[in-house]
């Protein structure tokens, strides 16, 4: 889904964001053990474009992330409370580093970019690459895109020995993506486009234990999965207010059994002559696969099993607020969301109780100037 912050790139420039994400602390009725203090991110982003001649633009990006905090770990069965969650320690630390380099060559009615990239944490490797193309029809009303990517991972968890994790394994993603996206009329537009993806290899959380008939294991996952995601975006511009409404929409599904459909809207309203505000906000609701349970009475016959609260049956909504500021040749982008999760704001699936479940600020800054 397009994000609130997701301003049009300069013709030449540089930019660089700030990002600080910032996890709610887990209830003390939820804690069984552990430090209820969870996650802290914060990252630096640098975009640079370049445009050698009128055909060729070149791109390149980069990531330093740093995070800290606990993790939830696994789920203990209480009778009395109700499911617990184990906590990490908050002694979790962890920094991201990533680059991103692409290049664009452009002809009357075609456009072609093919991307490289490669990013590593303390216990994670990935390189990957991508391309993709569009063109556009003669009356310029009509555009198709389509595209296709590849990574190869290589996790190697911190303490292997000591918890009895993985040493090192790899995992392997392959995508491809077609759409299409129609100017209606001078101030309609519809874009329509799905993603098919398939992973293999390691696709359990080596750090996530689970409640097994009576022990705690390891998380266990099968090692592939095929996924689709349909996505769908109408921006409708309304003269008299000069404002634009943007709606979304995503579905998504995997032969795991997760289905989630999300639901997204902003308005974007000029304010004077430089600034403009864009209020959002944007619902989600997920179903769990079959192999997710916060604890298990009994062994899945098919030896699968995790309580990652991210597969767990869950709605959300995120509140999001967007101001910029644009001048002749700089602009400044704040941006704030409040993202809450529960249960019991699933619109499908039968919820069960999920101690985990988060809800976290984001802050973000970005200063945009052309060159």
């Amino acid at each position: 889904m397009q994000d609130l912050l997701a301003l049009e790139a300069p013709d030449e420039g540089i930019s660089y964001q700030f990002t600080r994400y910032d996890e709610a602390p887990l209830p003390a009725d939820k804690l069984a053990f552990g430090s209820p203090e969870r996650y802290s991110v914060t990252s630096q982003q640098l975009h640079w474009v370049k445009n050698p001649d009128d055909s060729y633009s070149l791109t390149v990006d980069g990531l330093y992330e740093s995070m800290s905090g606990s993790s939830p770990w696994y789920v203990i069965p209480d009778p009395e409370t109700g499911p617990l969650q184990a906590m990490s320690g908050a002694t979790i630390r962890d920094r991201r580093r990533q680059i991103d380099v692409s290049v664009s060559r452009r002809g009357d009615r075609y456009t072609h970019t093919g991307a490289l990239g490669y990013s590593s944490e303390d216990d994670y490797e990935a390189v990957y690459g991508s391309y993709a193309g569009q063109k556009e029809s003669t009356d310029a009303l009509n555009t198709v895109t389509w595209g296709a990517s590849y990574s190869h991972d290589v996790i190697e968890p911190t303490d292997a020995e000591l918890y009895g994790r993985v040493q090192r394994v790899t995992k392997q993603r392959f995508s491809a993506s077609a759409g299409y996206a129609r100017i209606i009329n001078p101030d309609s537009v519809i874009q329509t486009g799905i993603v098919l993806t398939q992973l293999s290899g390691y696709l359990s959380d080596p750090y996530k234990l689970v409640w097994v008939d009576g022990l705690v294991v390891n998380d266990s996952r099968p090692d592939r999965r095929f996924t689709w995601a349909w996505t769908t975006r109408f921006r409708q511009y309304l003269e008299r207010s000069r404002a634009a409404l943007h709606l979304d929409g995503r579905y998504f599904g995997d032969d795991w059994g997760i289905r989630s459909l999300t639901l997204d809207m902003a308005w974007r309203q000029p304010a004077g002559e430089d600034w403009e505000v864009a209020p959002g906000i944007r619902y989600y609701t997920q179903v769990a696969p079959d192999f997710y349970g916060p604890v298990f009475d009994h062994v899945p016959i098919d030896g699968f099993w995790s309580s990652d609260y991210r597969l767990a049956t869950y709605g959300a909504v995120s509140y999001r607020l967007n101001a910029v500021l644009r001048k002749e040749t700089w602009s400044l982008s704040l941006f704030a969301e409040y993202y809450d999760s529960k249960t019991g704001l699933a619109l499908f699936g039968t919820p069960r109780d999920t101690p985990a479940l988060v809800d976290f600020w984001r802050f973000t800054a970005r200063l945009t100037i052309d060159l």
